[in-house]
């Protein structure tokens, strides 16, 4: 069983981050393409500094997002569309956000496009 103190400790950590739910449709076709691109660079282990996310991982339902605490943009080599992914993260990012779980299953936002 857990204990008081534990649970005080984890709910008073510093190293803690929010994660959203956004519906996968919300990303369109071409930010699915980057994001399976992702996955593989991710699964390989390649340029991994030049990522423009820290983990990127792929479920059944959709993709893992989890991102730093600001975009680096000159410090990215893979090609991040100035485009609806990169617009959607952005946002999550200013809104508190440092993990998205796209999900088919999850909340369609209408700030964002609906390509489905």
């Amino acid at each position: 069983m857990t204990n008081q103190t534990t649970i005080n400790e984890l709910v008073n950590t510093d190293d803690n981050y929010r994660a959203i739910g956004i519906s996968t449709a919300n990303l369109s076709e071409n930010d699915l393409a980057l994001l399976e691109e992702l996955v593989l660079i991710q699964q390989r282990n390649d340029a991994l500094d030049g990522m423009p996310f820290a983990f990127i991982g792929k479920r059944n339902e959709g993709y893992l997002l989890k991102m730093y605490e600001s975009f680096d943009l000159e410090n990215i080599k893979i090609t991040l569309l100035q485009d609806n992914l990169y617009t959607i993260a952005q946002s999550a990012l200013n809104a508190g956000y440092r993990m998205i779980e796209f999900d088919c299953d999850a909340n369609v936002y209408d700030c964002f496009p609906c390509y489905q």
